[in-house]
């Protein structure tokens, strides 16, 4: 007979176990971290921020920087084709818990969510599926070039409708209003109020650069504070040296106190 076993989410994520569910620049570190990023990975698994999942340290454009400012920086797990649905949100959760509680972080330890393309959708989303919650609340978030409306780009490239479908395809609603839920666009009010960063890419051949245009003046009609970042000839991915320097400045400035 089965034994009767009780599980919960600290049983597969926590301190000891936090290795399996994120890469980190952990070993760049010299003394316990202040703060901290996550950084979501992009279609597949890659990002354009530099992360994969293979496991092993993480040696990221950013990483050594963070770490001399005594913040951890974790590229993390939650799926290759997750577009931060429910599932990923929980997992994210999880990993939240599991660094505060393997380095001693209160609440009020400042962190930022950051990520490119499905990476950077997946900021947005992570940021809006918690307003009201300051325990998943992040001080920060980052988005370069994000997919803001899912339900106007699904046929955008091969791998975009299987990946989206894949990400709702147990969520009981019309498969419609399930990818409203993944569309920045559509969560603008759930959005909680911390500072934003969002980098677009003006010759995006995936995610229509005025989209995130029109996106972008919501916000800001919103009373979001929100830097904005139009790249030109920049395509899908791609980032200036410049762009990196902001993006660095814009994560100190908000992590170190």
């Amino acid at each position: 007979m089965r034994p009767d076993y009780t599980l919960s989410d600290r049983d597969f994520i926590n301190p000891d176990t936090l290795d399996l569910y994120c890469n980190t620049n952990a070993h760049l570190l010299t003394a316990p971290p202040t703060a901290f990023v996550l950084e979501l990975p992009g279609l597949g698994g890659g990002s354009c921020l530099g992360g994969c999942m293979d496991i092993a340290p993480y040696n990221g454009p950013l990483s050594g920087a963070l770490a001399e400012k005594g913040i951890l920086q974790a590229y993390v797990f939650p799926g290759p084709w997750s577009w931060m649905n429910r599932g990923a949100v929980r997992m994210v959760n999880a990993l939240v818990d599991a660094i505060r509680e393997k380095y001693g972080l209160t609440e009020k330890a400042p962190w930022a969510v950051m990520g490119g393309s499905m990476g950077g959708t997946g900021a947005l989303l992570y940021a809006a599926s918690h307003s009201g919650d300051p325990a998943y609340t992040p001080t920060a978030c980052l988005a370069h070039c994000p997919c803001v409306d899912a339900l106007d780009r699904v046929y955008c490239a091969p791998d975009v409708p299987r990946s989206l479908f894949r990400a709702v395809a147990d969520y009981e609603m019309p498969i419609a209003e399930a990818l409203k839920t993944l569309s920045p666009v559509c969560r603008v009010e759930d959005l909680p109020y911390i500072p934003y960063h969002i980098v677009n890419d003006l010759s995006d051949e995936l995610f229509p650069p005025e989209q995130m245009d029109a996106y972008v003046e919501t916000l800001r009609e919103k009373g979001h504070t929100v830097t904005y970042h139009r790249l030109p000839n920049c395509r899908h991915g791609e980032l200036t040296g410049e762009e990196w320097e902001v993006i660095r400045e814009f994560l100190l400035g908000h992590l170190v106190k």
